[in-house]
């Protein structure tokens, strides 16, 4: 998924986007569809498959699999499956959220609803790859992954340079390894890659004595 105004949601494929309204977005907003998406994110999968991974009922997931393919986010695997044992994947192309879904009530509603279940669900993605990493990872992929976190004084045109910046650096890895790359070096599986930059709550008196404790703190 991607958004025009950068404002927290992940990033699939390089295909061509495909545009969001409100009434596709109110299609997504409920918590089971929007964890079923991200969960075929990491590859196709059947509705009892997901079921147990969900700890929900195959006749719900198959349900809601049903309504995410009637409006775009999902499609079938084509030729496999067998009998009613349906295999699904995320659907070809981008889904870009344009800031207009955002316009009116309902609209803001249902990306209230989804915005908050795909940001619990990041969190809840950073922290098992930390559980793993703790575990111990694989040899070839550790010390690969970054978990990093930098606090900045800035303007909002600042901020505005800084993300269209890091953005493009996301569009080239994108075009490099999307989704739907073709070639499929040996080793390579689904890796997540979170960006969110927004400002912290606060009173500008606040932000001018931090920006002046760090300048006091560059001094000494």
């Amino acid at each position: 998924m991607t958004t025009d105004s950068h404002d927290g949601s992940a990033r699939e494929g390089a295909s061509e986007d495909r545009p969001v309204d409100v009434r596709r977005l109110r299609a997504l907003a409920h918590p089971l569809r929007t964890q079923l998406y991200d969960a075929l994110t990491t590859g196709p999968a059947t509705a009892s498959g997901l079921a147990e991974r969900l700890g929900e009922s195959s006749g719900s997931t198959s349900y809601h699999l049903r309504q995410l393919a009637e409006h775009g986010f999902v499609e079938e695997v084509p030729g496999r499956g067998r009998g009613r044992e349906r295999w699904w994947q995320i659907a070809s192309g981008r889904q870009a959220f344009s800031s207009q879904a955002a316009d009116t009530p309902a609209g803001r509603q249902a990306l209230g609803t989804f915005a908050s279940e795909w940001l619990r669900l990041r969190y809840r993605a950073a922290a098992d790859f930390r559980a793993r990493a703790l575990a111990g990872l694989e040899p070839e992929w550790r010390g690969k992954a970054s978990d990093t976190t930098v606090l900045f004084v800035m303007t909002p045109d600042e901020l505005a340079e800084m993300t269209a910046e890091l953005t493009q650096v996301l569009d080239r890895w994108d075009e490099r390894c999307g989704r739907d790359r073709t070639d499929m070096p040996t080793g390579a599986r689904v890796v997540e890659a979170q960006l969110r930059a927004f400002p912290r709550v606060g009173s500008p008196e606040d932000v001018h004595e931090a920006a002046q404790a760090v300048q006091e703190r560059g001094q000494g």
